[in-house]
């Protein structure tokens, strides 16, 4: 029997609602760093710069990374509030390249154009899986790495692996280079995550997409941090940071059949990520709302 799409995508959406009203009202007087977001080709369809530029105004963020796929969407993004978007170099130069960034000599010559023009600040986000290509020692991987050397630029790297030490040797290989670890490497348990802070200096994490819909390892059922997630936060306090990422079918990856709707759902990231961190000691809430990244990304 056929399903009706349009009764579960409803039906998906009460459920969601349902979800969002486990967390309590908050008011948006702290400001927030959303240090992981993007603007993406299969986004634009259906939501322009200006829209997210309103919705980030609108949850007081007072800045944001983003990443876009192609690149040059970060770059738009930016040009919409620049005083709030940080644009990072991605990759991922054409719609496709996710799956071919790592073949393609265009991206270490536009990676260098835009850090030397100053037009990104950073390089990412930028995949690595275990058991498939790239490796560690690909040409164009390690190319971005000496290129975030040269220009003193954070690097934004999702690692998919079951165990830190995929992550381990490359944070160790590259000491110079500042590392922001996205989502703390998503099912990672904090206990694993510890030893990378242990043993690299150069490496901060932040857990965006650890939320109840997505990797859903952060918090128990009462939408409570887990225990070993509240020391980690307490013994690292000023190498943590978090961000919303919404990409909403982030398990799925990207599809041909339908728009990337996750910025339809950054209110509702943004509430779960501020209830969390309402749980932590004051001091150690404030550097990982917002004073982290500043000091991270400017040094202030």
């Amino acid at each position: 029997m056929a399903v009706n799409a349009k009764f579960y995508i409803r039906g998906f959406a009460l459920l969601f609602a349902l979800w969002s009203f486990s967390f309590p009202a908050f008011a948006m007087d702290k400001p927030f760093a959303d240090i992981h977001v993007h603007f993406n080709w299969d986004q634009k369809e259906i939501v322009s710069a200006q829209q997210i530029v309103e919705k980030i105004k609108k949850q007081n963020v007072a800045f944001t990374i983003v990443s876009g796929t192609p690149s040059s969407l970060a770059l738009e993004l930016h040009a919409a509030d620049p005083q709030r978007v940080v644009p990072f170099f991605s990759p991922y130069i054409t719609p496709s390249s996710r799956n071919t960034w790592y073949k393609d000599q265009n991206v270490l010559s536009q990676a260098e154009q835009g850090l030397a023009d100053k037009q990104y600040l950073g390089i990412g986000e930028l995949h690595l899986w275990a058991g498939m290509p790239p490796r560690a020692d690909n040409a164009i991987f390690q190319g971005l790495l000496n290129l975030a050397e040269k220009y003193q630029v954070p690097f934004l790297i999702h690692t998919e692996a079951g165990d830190y030490r995929f992550f381990l040797p490359i944070c160790q290989s590259r000491p110079k280079v500042r590392f922001l670890w996205a989502h703390a490497g998503g099912t990672l348990a904090a206990e694993q995550v510890k030893p990378v802070l242990q043993r690299c200096a150069n490496v901060w994490v932040e857990l965006s997409a650890r939320d109840p819909w997505r990797y859903n390892t952060l918090v128990d059922k009462n939408n409570q941090l887990l225990p070993g997630w509240l020391a980690l936060c307490k013994e690292f306090p000023d190498r943590i940071m978090t961000g919303t990422d919404p990409v909403w079918s982030v398990r799925k990856g990207q599809r041909w059949d339908a728009a990337d709707d996750g910025w339809d759902h950054f209110e509702e990231l943004l509430a779960f990520h501020r209830n969390w961190l309402a749980q932590l000691p004051p001091a150690v809430e404030e550097k990982i709302r917002i004073g982290n990244a500043r000091r991270f990304l400017f040094g202030k």
